[in-house]
């Protein structure tokens, strides 16, 4: 069962087609969040080119809220 397939409805902040923003279910400091892509990946290095636009993206509207 994967964590960030269930119960992150009401965390989620923005989304795209290929990734999520949300708060983290267990924040170290107020607004804590993480930005996953939507398909199931190992690792941050097996994303395509593409998903990792997708976060960066994310993370730029992030920054910049």
């Amino acid at each position: 069962s994967c964590p960030f397939c269930t119960k992150i409805s009401d965390r989620i902040v923005e989304e795209n087609e290929q990734a999520v923003w949300i708060y983290d279910g267990f924040p170290v400091s107020s607004g804590h969040s993480l930005i996953i892509p939507k398909r199931h990946v190992a690792s941050f290095f097996d994303v395509t080119h593409e998903e990792r636009l997708a976060m960066l993206s994310l993370l730029d509207k992030g920054r910049d809220s």
